[in-house]
């Protein structure tokens, strides 16, 4: 309840949204979207959750993302450098190995093989429609009974 209390509302502007997905297609990192989007990561997650649209966008900036720093892998490794690290176009240097394992665990999320479990499925209106009528009939049976019980 005190997270309630002290939660920030963050407008969503198409300036923010734009900003936020650009610097996620560059840099597969949340909290720097975050950062220049001007929001919390927390309040990017909850965007991503609510808006399936924003989810899909988020979605196509991690795969550009991702792609573009296996290219930016590549181009190092067949340099012939022998640097453990190399730096990326924004400046930050990545060590070849953390890349690596960030780019495996990518493609093993893209296979269904993350620890999160399966993808989170939304349901649609009418499937929620079925699901509060179901269980209203069900409540209904149970107060059929306790009336015939009396």
């Amino acid at each position: 309840m005190e997270e309630e209390k002290n939660r920030r509302w963050t407008r969503w502007t198409l300036k923010k949204r734009a900003a936020f997905l650009d610097e996620l297609a560059g840099s597969c990192n949340v909290r720097a979207a975050a950062a220049a989007a001007g929001v919390t990561p927390q309040c990017a997650y909850r965007l991503r959750r609510r808006d399936v649209g924003f989810a899909e966008e988020w979605h196509e900036a991690l795969l550009a993302g991702y792609e573009m720093l296996e290219t930016e892998l590549l181009g190092h490794l067949l340099s012939g450098n022998p640097d453990e690290s190399f730096e990326r176009p924004d400046g930050m240097r990545v060590n070849v190995k953390d890349v690596m394992h960030l780019l495996k665990l990518h493609r093993d999320s893209l296979q269904g093989k993350w620890r999160g479990g399966p993808p989170l499925r939304r349901a649609d209106p009418e499937e929620t429609n079925k699901a509060i009528l179901k269980k209203l009939e069900a409540i209904d049976r149970a107060r059929a009974l306790e009336r015939d019980d009396d």
